[in-house]
């Protein structure tokens, strides 16, 4: 299995000066639940501006499984960059 460089310089949504929340178009397609990791993620920004163990902690208290739709979501990113590719 490959490595896939270009996944991890995707941004999932982006909270700007304005406060609005921009998500990548490749999610336009995406679970729900992605959506809301993603909402979650950046409304943590808010509080915490870097990702450390608090932002963390404040994610997963906002979104149970947080953690694990993160990791869903990397796979998922690496799926569709597969069949973009095949």
């Amino acid at each position: 299995m490959g490595t896939l460089t270009a996944i991890s310089r995707v941004q999932g949504g982006k909270l700007t000066a304005k406060r609005e929340l921009r998500v990548a178009a490749v999610f336009k397609d995406a679970p729900a639940a992605m959506l809301d990791m993603i909402v979650v993620h950046e409304l943590a920004h808010l509080k915490e501006r870097e990702h450390n163990k608090p932002f963390y902690a404040l994610c997963q208290h906002m979104l149970a499984d947080y953690h694990q739709i993160e990791f869903d979501t990397r796979v998922w990113l690496g799926w569709r960059a597969q069949q973009t590719v095949g």
